[in-house]
């Protein structure tokens, strides 16, 4: 069986600790490459994992693989990956797909015209859970869908190499735009489009640690999405219909609640893979699941028997879309710690 030979853009903490050991696990991609500005970089973890090349000029390797996964700062992702469309190489970019709409409709139209597959990684959507929850929303056990309230948070603490998460002209934005791309995709996947959308977050010309969302969906759906890069919260994710709730945890293999009205109980479990679960690697405590491998795989198959990959563009854009308009319209989050004099000189310096 032919291999897919892959390139990884961006040699970065996401390719270390997830990538790299998840390409392990598959027997549908070949890693061929890896790019890195920094070359030592580059080439401490190609020894480590066994790839054959290094460069540091991502444009060396068009004509020598079939794709390329980009997991470069998010500022990069748009031109990386356009360019790269149109030298011929298939893409598969990391989260979020670009900093704005144009951006992600420019990718889109340049994988169409140069005929090249555009998937996006959010890998959050290959997780059983995720794709049971919306087995379980489009089943109609829940009834008619009311509400949601998805809290996501914890202490920083990403193994990064370089202040990228921390500057708004590199990562884009802070919480909202690192794991909210997760969150928001996940929501608008389950729930559909948004209608209308009232965000807050503590940046005063910096990147947001602490933002909420509150969201009506075009079905009239309510709710709620906070994240925090400084707290624990309560983590979990939990969508209420006129019949019952279901909450999940937010984490890889989440316990799953699904509670129905005029019933006192509860049912409680996780749910089962299709298939049987393959081996887990972990890397300085951070694990690399099938999920991983799923996607490889998904964009191996996409590319090779030309069908469309899983998260094509037109879905990666979403996410997008909605965070732009959040930090179009933000407005201060109100702190339990501010004054109100302080806010509103906060909220002055703002405008």
């Amino acid at each position: 069986m032919r291999k897919l030979k892959l390139a990884i853009v961006g040699c970065g903490a996401v390719a270390e600790f997830f990538h790299l050991p998840a390409s392990k696990l598959t027997d549908k991609v070949e890693i061929a490459v890896l790019v890195d500005r920094v070359l030592p970089r580059a080439q401490e973890l190609a020894t480590r994992y066994n790839v054959p090349s290094v460069a540091d000029d991502y444009q060396a390797i068009a004509g020598k693989v079939d794709a390329a996964l980009v997991a470069l700062p998010n500022n990069l992702h748009a031109p990386v990956t356009i360019d790269l469309l149109r030298r011929g190489v298939h893409v598969l970019v990391e989260k979020p797909m670009a900093f704005s709409i144009a951006e992600c409709d420019e990718m889109i139209t340049s994988a169409r015209e140069a005929n090249m597959t555009l998937a996006v990684g959010l890998v959050r959507r290959f997780y059983d859970s995720s794709q049971g929850v919306k087995g379980i929303i489009e089943s109609g056990i829940l009834g008619r869908i009311t509400s949601f309230d998805l809290r996501e948070g914890g202490v920083y603490r990403w193994a990064v190499a370089t202040d990228a998460p921390f500057r708004r002209d590199i990562s884009g934005g802070g919480a909202l735009a690192d794991t909210g791309a997760h969150t928001l995709d996940l929501l608008l996947w389950w729930l559909g489009d948004y209608e209308t959308v009232d965000y807050y977050d503590d940046a005063m010309g910096g990147v947001e640690a602490d933002c909420e969302i509150h969201l009506r969906m075009r079905g009239g759906v309510t709710g709620i999405v906070e994240l925090s890069r400084t707290r624990k919260l309560r983590n979990t994710f939990i969508i209420r219909g006129e019949r019952g709730a279901l909450e999940i945890e937010n984490e890889y293999d989440p316990q799953v609640s699904l509670t129905i009205k005029g019933q006192d109980f509860l049912l409680a479990g996780r749910v089962a893979p299709r298939v049987k679960e393959v081996e887990r690697i972990t890397h300085n405590g951070w694990p690399v699941f099938d999920a991983f491998r799923r996607q490889f795989d998904d964009f191996a198959d996409a590319v090779l028997s030309r069908r469309p990959p899983f998260i094509p563009g037109e879905e990666g854009r979403g996410a997008v879309e909605l965070i732009e308009t959040c930090y179009r319209t933000k407005r201060l989050l109100q702190l339990p710690w501010m004054t109100t004099s302080a806010a509103m000189v906060a909220e002055e310096a703002l405008t």
